[in-house]
């Protein structure tokens, strides 16, 4: 297993810390209104972008505070799911892109991960540029395809709200820490030997 499935570059928020979830709980808890009903009906890339002008600012203004990142949650299952992959012979480093207007966001990002997954604290890229970085897989909610072409890795999505049908990633693999293993395994490979999207 190890020849093929060697590197998995996983995304950080998203997959790992629920970024949108607490996003949509503080703003909640504040009195703003949402165009949607909570962040499991998500259609936009960003949560703040279902808010109004005035509180999309507001929102922005408070991603953008220290503490932010540190606060955030773990997603259900990534814990689990982590342990599971690592313990399946596959090689993880988070990867994840910083928030310039932060100026704390990467050193809470390297302080989250320390504390809810230490086994991965040192497997910690921090890039604006996912497809410089080299690896099997990226496992991202929110891979830009123009990244893709450039890439040597494959594309899989972390399915969110937004993300399926009808969005730009609809037509790559979906996977989530609710699905089998082997289901990743099985398009990993099948997409590695190839070059080319599973049918």
């Amino acid at each position: 297993m190890r020849d093929i499935y060697n590197v998995l570059l996983l995304d950080m928020d998203g997959p790992m810390a629920g970024f949108d979830e607490h996003g949509w709980n503080v703003c909640t808890d504040l009195g703003f209104t949402f165009d949607a009903e909570g962040f499991h009906v998500q259609q936009h890339r960003y949560f703040t972008e279902h808010l109004s002008p005035d509180e999309h600012r507001k929102a922005r203004t408070i991603i953008e505070a220290p503490g932010w990142f540190r606060a955030l949650p773990v997603v259900e299952g990534a814990q689990a799911g982590v342990e599971e992959l690592l313990s399946a012979g596959v090689e993880i480093w988070v990867c994840t892109k910083p928030l310039e207007a932060n100026p704390g966001c990467r050193d809470e990002k390297g302080a989250w991960l320390r504390e809810h997954f230490p086994m991965l604290e040192r497997n910690l890229i921090i890039t604006p540029d996912k497809s410089l970085i080299r690896g099997n897989v990226l496992l991202d909610d929110a891979i830009k395809i123009e990244w893709i072409q450039e890439a040597d890795w494959a594309p899989m999505v972390f399915t969110a709200p937004f993300n399926g049908p009808g969005s730009e990633w609809a037509h790559l693999p979906h996977w989530t820490w609710g699905d089998d293993i082997e289901e990743l395994m099985d398009v990993w490979g099948r997409w590695t030997r190839h070059g080319e999207e599973p049918a």
